[in-house]
C-alpha cells in the first residue's frame, strides 16, 4: 500500500516538473532579439509561435510549396511568394532569377516595381488628410487643383473609380513632345488643356482608370506642399518600418535604388521592357518594395497603426453609384464576400512586372505575389494558394 502511494507520489512530481518546464521557456522568452529578415525587433515568445504555426500547418505548407515548384519548372514562373495565415507567417519563397539572362537567383529581399498596388497607399494617404481635416471626401477636386477642368468630380469618385475620366496616357502617347519624362502636374496641365470627354457623368458608373490615382497624388502634394515620394517616405513608410520600400518617377532622374528589372517572356527567354512615357507618372503606379515590406503594410492594417479601424473599414466598403447599385471596389482595393466572409485584394501589372496581394480579414490570412515576368499567373496562383489554405478544391 505504501509502495502504491509511493507510485502515485512520483507521477504527480513527475507531472509537475514537466509543467514547470513547460512554463519556463515561456518566461524566459520574454526577452526580444531582433528579426535579422524585418529589422523590426519582435518577441522571442512570437518567433517560437511562428515556428510553432508553421509545425501546426506544416501540410499546407507542403502543399503550397509543391503547387509553386511544380509551376516554377513547367511554366517557368519567376517572383517572389509569401503567405500568412491566421496572423503567422508560414510560408516565404523565391523562384527564378533576378536575371534570368545572367541566372543570378531571386532573393526574398529583392524589390520589385509594385504597379497599382501602389493605388492602395495613394488612397491611404489620402485616408491620412481625411483624419487630419485637410480634405473631405465630398469635395471637389477643383477645391485643390484649381485648372482641373471637371467640376462635378470629387475626390471619392476619383478614389473609387467612378470619375468617369479618360485615360491619362492616351494623352502622354499622342502629345507629349517634350524629351524630359512628363510628371503629375504636366498631365494636369494636359487634362486642362485638352479637356477629353468624360465617359460617363461622374457617380453613376464605375470603370478602372489610373487617371484618377494620377489626379489623387496630385491632390496630396497640393494640400501638404510635399512631392510625393517624401510625403509617403514620412506617413506610411517610415511609420511601419519599410525600409526596402519607396517611390520612383523618371521625372525624377535614374533609379539609383537596387531592383528588379521587368521582362517580357517569350517561351524560356527574356527580353528587359524599355522605359516608356507614362513612366514619369506615379500615384497609380511608381512603389518599388519587397514581400517582406509589403507584409509590414498588411499587419499595419490589421492593427491600424496609420488610421482607425474606422477610416480604414470605409476602404473595404462597397462603393454606391447615384441609381443605388453597389460595385465591389472600395478605395484602392477589390472586394468579394462570399459566405459572410470578406475578402479585398487588388493585382498589378505594369512594363513586365505582376503583383498582387490578397487579404482574407476574417482570419487575418494575406498573400503576396511579385513577378517580374510579364506572364499572366498570378491570379491562378493565389486562387490555388487560397483553397490549399482554405481546403476547398483547387483547379
Amino acid at each position: 500500500m505504501k509502495a502504491l502511494k509511493f507510485g502515485k507520489l512520483n507521477t504527480l512530481l513527475g507531472i509537475a516538473l514537466m509543467m514547470i518546464l513547460f512554463i519556463l521557456p515561456i518566461s524566459y522568452t520574454s526577452f526580444t532579439i531582433p528579426n535579422k529578415t524585418s529589422n523590426i525587433e519582435h518577441k522571442e515568445y512570437d518567433i517560437d509561435k511562428s515556428e510553432m504555426a508553421k509545425l501546426i500547418y506544416n501540410k499546407k505548407i507542403r502543399k503550397i510549396d509543391s503547387f509553386l515548384n511544380i509551376h516554377h519548372q513547367n511554366i517557368n514562373f519567376q517572383g517572389n511568394v509569401l503567405v500568412a495565415y491566421k496572423n503567422h507567417l508560414i510560408y516565404n519563397e523565391s523562384f527564378g532569377y533576378s536575371n534570368p539572362k545572367q541566372k543570378t537567383p531571386l532573393a526574398k529581399d529583392h524589390v520589385f516595381q509594385i504597379a497599382s498596388l501602389t493605388k492602395q497607399f495613394t488612397a491611404m494617404g489620402i485616408m491620412i488628410l481625411k483624419e487630419r481635416d485637410s480634405l473631405d471626401y465630398n469635395d471637389p477636386v477643383q477645391q485643390y487643383i484649381d485648372h482641373f477642368p471637371y467640376k462635378d468630380i470629387t475626390i471619392k469618385m476619383l478614389l473609387n473609380h467612378t470619375s468617369g475620366l479618360a485615360n491619362y496616357m492616351w494623352l502622354l502617347e499622342h502629345y507629349w513632345n517634350k524629351e524630359r519624362p512628363p510628371y503629375n502636374d504636366d498631365v494636369m496641365d494636359m487634362l486642362a488643356k485638352h479637356r477629353l470627354p468624360l465617359y460617363f457623368k461622374p457617380g453613376t458608373r464605375f470603370h478602372y482608370t489610373n487617371t484618377g490615382y494620377v489626379v489623387l497624388a496630385s491632390v496630396i502634394e497640393n494640400i501638404t506642399g510635399m512631392r510625393y515620394d517624401a510625403f509617403m517616405e514620412t506617413n506610411i513608410f517610415v511609420p511601419l518600418n519599410m525600409e526596402d520600400t519607396y517611390v520612383h518617377s523618371t521625372a525624377y532622374g535614374k533609379n539609383n535604388h537596387q531592383h528588379v528589372k521587368g521582362y517580357r517572356q517569350w517561351g524560356r527567354y527574356f527580353r528587359t521592357v524599355p522605359p516608356t512615357v507614362n513612366d514619369g507618372t506615379i500615384g497609380d503606379k511608381g512603389i518599388y518594395s519587397s514581400v517582406l515590406d509589403l507584409f509590414k503594410w498588411d499587419k499595419g492594417l490589421y492593427e491600424n497603426t496609420l488610421v482607425t479601424e474606422q477610416t480604414k473599414k470605409q476602404a473595404f466598403q462597397s462603393l454606391e453609384l447615384k441609381n443605388g447599385n453597389h460595385y465591389p471596389y472600395g478605395f484602392g482595393f477589390r472586394i468579394k464576400e462570399s459566405n459572410g466572409k470578406k475578402r479585398v485584394y487588388h493585382y498589378g501589372k505594369w512594363n513586365g512586372f505582376r503583383t498582387g496581394i490578397i487579404r482574407f480579414i476574417e482570419d487575418t490570412s494575406t498573400i503576396i505575389i511579385l513577378n517580374h515576368t510579364d506572364r499572366p499567373y498570378n491570379s491562378r496562383i493565389t486562387r490555388n494558394i487560397d483553397k490549399i489554405l482554405h481546403e476547398t478544391r483547387m483547379e
